[in-house]
């Protein structure tokens, strides 16, 4: 009797155990053939799995059930709570099963009839045209006829009963069910994985079914259903109400965006089109709501704004956001403590020094430059210094001294470090290519868990070079050597360069998700700062030599390059051209002309053979307006 009741129980707990809240990354999915399919029908609320000792488990290779499928039919079609007014009685089907309701509810639909002699044979498997055969007869019954295929080019299309010969012609002339290798296996039992991914590609047919919901800071509760997004979004007025398609959330008043369970990384794109996207950033990350569509979500991250696809995005209404990003003073140290709204925690790291006017507490800040107290509102700029660096700079610390940082400053249960003896080599690749080693040395040390992590010792990549966040893969070299080739081909190749004028350009310098290397390097839009961070102990460690050793300036010109020139006037002079508004030059002087006002003796951009002995760009005093901004740098 116990294992008779396990096998009624057992679908239930899949069907119904868990929502779409535990599924994530860690569901067991990641290997499986139909993991999209199956994580957007988990994120929608209409399959859920089984909490098997602390494991989440939906049993992607199970077949699936004729109680199952209704389950899941009915829910498709919204009908979940539509009372049973005139019961089957099925023999096989008792009141106290757990697929009861929902089997009546089909069978009241017409959706799944019995299987002869009083029966519906719950537990039996159903085949691909079986299921092909019902969703044909849902579709009909919204109104929606699919355009038929002829299936005689497939090696088995005799194969095909002749009931279901018109539903396969029109469900694989939708492309919701596939053949492979010129086979469409009618026969052939579906299993759970399989059939998500019909179900999926049905709903690009089918009426989705909307409702109008409530959130609290727990849950959120299903209200009125709705034919259409349009109508559902109208009727969503109160303050804490939310648009739901299924168990969804798809449109919410205010509060946080982050990538669904079925995207690796929030991409935000350029428009509704879907054309390119502008930034990516990591798992778990909240971006702020700013508006929806049926199929889109506006949002912003830093000074951009872009737009999320549905599919993709969770919500978050402000009711049930758990927490934010912030920025804390302390012992004037300014340390960024980053929220993660999958994990619902803050992981923290050091920035930098923190301004001598800010006060200790706590501060918001969208970009890392501008920020607000959060207990008296105040505001100030304080810029980080190796975070706007140009990194086509050389630095004044020795080989000899990077050796000993590592040597002195890593983590005592690393053990010995390959970094402890490559200051050399730092130092040969900042003197060749003008590649500045200190923070060569500052990333290597972020992405290799300085220098020991195994990936980095068994691929000779202390880079992360070719890594993709949702990949799991990277870039394997020969040796080092190879590695830090890799690293300058990266950073300076001409056509696809993060220092040079290809598509990756953002500038040759840190920053974050608005502007500089983080932009398309990493999707952890932290990354910058973080290195940043690195280069600011490493600093401090070694005397303090570096940072706000100059001033930085920026580019203010828009529409309009800011000309580099070999001399302080306009005239046959110029060296090349910073193309991007924003852009951070290091200055080592100021020369103020008589006739053409004030420039700025910078940095060279000596890169790829380059060897101007000196650059020069245009500040402000002459009728050519205002061209830069010298930045306030965090002071002590």
């Amino acid at each position: 009797m116990k294992k008779f009741l396990l096998v009624l129980v057992l679908p239930f707990v899949l069907l119904f155990g868990l929502g779409a809240q535990g599924a994530s990354a860690s569901d067991g999915l990641d290997t499986k053939y139909f993991k999209v399919p199956m994580r957007e029908l988990i994120e929608l609320g209409l399959m859920e799995g089984a909490d098997k000792n602390g494991v989440i488990d939906y049993e992607h290779d199970k077949t699936i059930s004729r109680a199952e499928f209704a389950t899941l039919m009915v829910r498709v079609l919204g009908k979940g709570n539509m009372p049973v007014t005139n019961p089957t009685d099925f023999s096989d089907v008792p009141t106290n099963y757990w697929g009861y309701t929902a089997i009546q509810q089909a069978a009241q639909l017409g959706i799944i009839n019995g299987t002869g002699n009083g029966k519906f044979s719950p537990t039996a498997n159903i085949t691909r045209e079986q299921i092909a055969s019902i969703m044909n007869s849902v579709l009909e019954k919204q109104g929606i006829a699919l355009p038929a295929k002829d299936l005689s080019t497939y090696d088995d299309a005799d194969h095909v009963s002749s009931y279901a010969k018109l539903s396969m012609e029109r469900i694989v002339g939708a492309g919701i069910l596939a053949g492979s290798n010129n086979k469409l296996n009618p026969k052939e039992n579906a299993t759970r994985g399989m059939t998500s991914a019909f179900l999926i590609r049905m709903l690009d047919y089918a009426k989705p079914v909307y409702y109008v919901g409530t959130a609290t800071a727990n849950e959120t509760k299903q209200g009125t259903q709705y034919a259409s997004y349009a109508e559902a979004k109208a009727a969503a007025t109160g303050t804490n109400d939310v648009v739901l398609k299924y168990k969804k959330i798809v449109s919410i008043e205010e509060g946080q965006v982050t990538n669904s369970i079925i995207a690796p990384t929030v991409n935000l794109w350029n428009d509704t089109t879907f054309n390119h996207i502008i930034i990516g950033v990591a798992s778990g990350t909240p971006v702020e709501f700013l508006e929806s569509g049926e199929n889109w979500i506006k949002v912003k991250f830093g000074e951009k704004t872009g737009y999320v696809k549905l599919k993709e995005a969770k919500l978050i209404p402000s009711v049930q956001v758990k927490g934010e990003s912030f920025y804390e003073v302390k012992d004037g140290l300014l340390r960024h403590y980053v929220y993660n709204a999958h994990a619902q925690k803050h992981e923290s790291y050091l920035f930098g020094r923190s301004d001598a006017d800010m006060p200790e507490g706590k501060y918001v800040s969208e970009n890392g430059s501008l920020y607000k107290n959060e207990s008296t509102g105040a505001t100030y700029e304080a810029h980080q210094y190796f975070n706007k660096l140009p990194l086509y700079t050389k630095t004044s610390y020795t080989a000899e001294q990077l050796n000993q940082y590592v040597k002195d400053n890593k983590p005592s249960t690393l053990g010995i470090s390959v970094l402890e003896t490559m200051g050399a080599k730092f130092k040969e690749v900042e003197e060749e290519q003008n590649i500045n080693a200190m923070y060569m040395l500052a990333h290597a040390i972020h992405e290799s868990q300085w220098g020991t992590s195994e990936f980095a010792k068994n691929n000779f990549n202390l880079f992360g070079l070719d890594a993709y966040d949702g990949s799991g893969e990277a870039g394997a070299f020969a040796n080092y050597d190879e590695g830090f080739n890799a690293l300058v081909d990266r950073l300076t190749n001409p056509d696809k360069g993060y220092f040079t004028k290809s598509f990756k350009y953002q500038g040759a310098f840190l920053g974050n998700k608005d502007l500089g290397m983080n932009v398309f390097y990493a999707a952890d839009p932290y990354w910058g700062q973080k290195i940043a961070g690195h280069m600011h102990r490493m600093d401090v460690a070694l005397g303090g030599k570096e940072r706000n050793r100059y001033d930085i300036a920026v580019t203010l010109t828009k529409g309009a390059t800011t000309k580099v020139r070999s001399t302080p006037t306009v005239g046959d002079n110029l060296l090349y051209e910073l193309t991007v508004t924003g852009l951070p030059v290091l200055v080592l002087d100021t020369v103020v002309t008589e006739k053409e006002g004030t420039w700025y003796e910078i940095a060279p951009k000596n890169l790829n053979g380059a060897n101007y002995e000196k650059a020069y760009v245009y500040s402000h005093g002459a009728s050519y307006g205002t061209n830069m901004k010298l930045l306030n740098l965090a002071q002590e």
